[in-house]
């Protein structure tokens, strides 16, 4: 690697990432609606780990963008970065929603339209509302544990 890449790998380690959960509504190809937002803030290390753990209490593996069909390739280089799908979207089929949870430096401001949540839940079956009150309630719990963890590094 050279120097500058280093330099900014290094820097990436250590400023604040977060877990994004990322949405989207297709209307049609390259026609979506979306939303992203914030459910995790933490260091390198504790939010991928938090991710994983998320991925072990709703029972779902997380996905290397590599293993995605169609997913973009630059140069020969793949994103590497695991997601934690809950819905893929449908080719060829209008409307269609995709829903996974990613992890990236925290830079992202959380954003969506003021009718997206409306038409989210008009195109939501129960199979994927159930699946989303898993991960929330995972959330909740890792949260929790990350909370409970730093008051006992504190006290000691």
């Amino acid at each position: 690697m050279t120097e500058p890449i280093t330099l900014a790998v290094a820097r990436m380690k250590t400023m604040p990432w977060a877990i994004y959960r990322v949405r989207r509504l297709y209307y049609a190809p390259a026609n979506a609606a979306r939303s992203v937002d914030s459910v995790l803030l933490g260091g390198h290390r504790t939010v991928h780990t938090a991710l994983t753990e998320l991925s072990r209490l709703v029972d779902v593996p997380l996905t290397k963008n590599e293993e995605i069909a169609g997913a973009p390739a630059r140069d020969g280089d793949r994103d590497t970065h695991r997601r934690l799908w809950l819905r893929r979207r449908s080719d060829g089929t209008y409307p269609t929603q995709e829903e996974f949870y990613a992890v990236a430096p925290a830079q992202a401001l959380d954003k969506e339209l003021d009718s997206f949540a409306d038409a989210w839940a008009d195109h939501t079956d129960e199979a994927l509302a159930r699946l989303e009150r898993r991960v929330d309630t995972a959330i909740a719990v890792v949260q929790q544990t990350l909370v409970e963890g730093q008051g006992r590094s504190n006290a000691a």
